[in-house]
């Protein structure tokens, strides 16, 4: 037995050793669940590969083909979500300046566009957001157009600039009602988002836009490029009086009825009205998909 002074010693000694805690065992991390491709999510993908980019409510809005409600939104949010997980879907936080709602903006990656096809969203950039979204919007307007008539809609929106002008998009809407040779109206879309509103200070863009449609107009270079010779030019604009400015700016040579001018707010409200001026008669005609002749 120790001295009594020798254990006391011991006691301090021992007191100041730092304590070690008991090792805690954790449990294992739960195997994440595995990725199941419901006829849901298969349509989803699908959807993106017609459409370049959509929001929560457009994807909602077309899974259920009605105005969708909270159920609606829940699923098709859920859905994205778990989409993007798996490395499907890329998003991009989204700021509506009209609404100055925020959201996500969805798409597809490379690995969704090898395997359904489409266009790939990763890293596209987030300023040109505004611009991809109503080229969407336009594309489900139009298509629920030609479904409604009967009619045949082509849409592309990949590998334009090839050619020789740079679209946003190239259409054609075919009436199999009409003879062969005159049942197909081909159609460039144009969604133009420029800060200018009045073209008083220079050319803008779009103008030299338009004046290269109209240089490619009738030409053999026309046919051979794309397989027709004749066309449309669609040009949407944000408000009437952008629309009314272009109209007036264009120059004499470019005042021709292959340009259709209309704005966002008339083709999402009937895009098969008659929505469109043309630069050649602005102020007397307006015209539309149901009256092309």
């Amino acid at each position: 037995m120790l001295p009594s002074c020798a254990l006391l010693v011991a006691m301090k000694v021992a007191c100041q050793q730092p304590q070690v805690e008991p090792r805690q065992t954790t449990s294992p991390r739960a195997p994440r669940p595995t990725f199941r491709l419901t006829a849901a999510k298969r349509r989803t993908l699908e959807l993106f590969a017609e459409y370049f980019c959509l929001r929560v409510c457009e994807t909602a809005k077309l899974l259920r083909n009605r105005e969708p409600n909270e159920d609606d939104l829940r699923t098709a949010r859920r859905t994205l979500h778990l989409l993007w997980k798996e490395g499907l879907l890329h998003r991009i936080l989204y700021l509506d300046l009209a609404t100055e709602g925020v959201s996500h903006i969805y798409g597809l990656t490379d690995r969704g566009v090898d395997e359904y096809g489409g266009k790939p969203f990763d890293d596209h950039a987030a300023r040109t957001l505004d611009h991809e979204l109503e080229i969407s919007y336009f594309h489900i307007a139009i298509k629920q157009l030609c479904e409604k008539q009967g009619w045949q809609l082509y849409w592309q929106q990949t590998d334009l600039k090839t050619k020789s002008i740079h679209a946003d998009a190239y259409f054609a809407i075919t009436d199999t009602t009409k003879p062969e040779h005159k049942n197909t109206h081909h159609f460039f879309l144009e969604v133009e988002r420029s800060k200018v509103s009045n073209y008083k200070h220079g050319e803008p863009s779009i103008i030299r836009k338009l004046a290269m449609y109209y240089d490619l107009f009738g030409t053999q270079a026309c046919e051979k490029d794309w397989g027709f010779r004749q066309f449309r030019v669609v040009v949407v604009q944000r408000t009437e009086g952008r629309r009314r400015n272009l109209c007036n700016a264009l120059p004499e040579k470019y005042r021709h009825r292959m340009f259709w001018l209309t704005t966002e707010s008339l083709y999402r409200q009937d895009i098969g009205a008659e929505i469109f001026l043309t630069p050649r008669d602005w102020e007397s005609v307006s015209r539309g998909f149901l009256t092309i002749h």
